[in-house]
């Protein structure tokens, strides 16, 4: 499947479809913000019979830490491209759409494994309320919604697939070689203590192929609206 590209339309490149953008990425920065905030003033909690015993205090500790954290690094890689696209809207770097792409499945990922895998009953209140609502409940579906109105569409390959893999790939990479160190993971899904490799690797394993399926069901659903568009233009 090739790469088609071809003239957006205009309405995607206007103001208002720019301040779409921009406002996707003041919602990011302001869960980001509340993270960094939730780290300052709270210490990581130890969730219930997991086999690690780490954790971080309150302050530079904790907040510096933040980008452990998977939904982090998802809210942050749509945060910097959809203030790319806020600024220009045309853009044919690969490497810009690796991380737009990278981005979007990311936070797919995190509404879809947060909800189903991580929530608890535990009620939630004030800053931490507004923390979740928008990293694990807004964003997911916000974010897919506005890349499938106003793209940009067209950009999309084999490389950009592979490339949106490297950052993804990375934080597993640095969570699993940090893990043993500190005594602590993210996510009790990656308790490797509790769990060893072979529990672990299960979860680990089916986040990578579900990761690898969105971003080519995300390539697919790109060229199935470039070929329309581009027929369209020829009607």
């Amino acid at each position: 499947m090739s790469t088609t590209r071809q003239r957006a339309p205009a309405w995607q490149h206007a103001a208002p479809a720019r301040g779409v953008h921009a406002s996707i990425a003041l919602l990011c920065l302001a869960g980001l913000l509340s993270s960094l905030y939730l780290g300052w003033t709270e210490e990581t909690s130890l969730p219930d019979g997991v086999g690690y015993s780490g954790g971080f205090s309150a302050g530079w500790e904790h907040m510096l830490n933040q980008p452990a954290y998977f939904t982090v690094v998802s809210a942050l890689l749509v945060c910097l491209t959809s203030a790319l696209m806020a600024l220009r809207t045309r853009r044919s770097s690969q490497l810009f759409h690796s991380l737009r792409l990278a981005g979007v499945v990311q936070v797919i990922i995190t509404g879809v494994v947060f909800n189903l895998l991580l929530r608890t009953d535990v009620p939630m209140t004030g800053v931490w309320l507004f923390n979740d609502r928008v990293l694990h409940v807004i964003l997911p579906v916000l974010v897919p919604v506005v890349w499938l109105g106003l793209g940009p569409h067209g950009r999309i390959n084999g490389r950009v697939v592979l490339g949106s893999t490297v950052i993804p790939l990375a934080w597993l990479a640095v969570t699993l070689i940090r893990g043993p160190v500190l005594d602590w993971y993210p996510y009790t899904i990656l308790d490797v203590p509790g769990m060893g490799y072979a529990g672990v690797s299960v979860y680990v394993v089916a986040i990578l192929l579900g990761f690898m399926g969105l971003a080519c069901l995300l390539w697919l659903i790109d060229y199935a609206l470039s070929r329309f568009r581009r027929g369209q233009a020829r009607a």
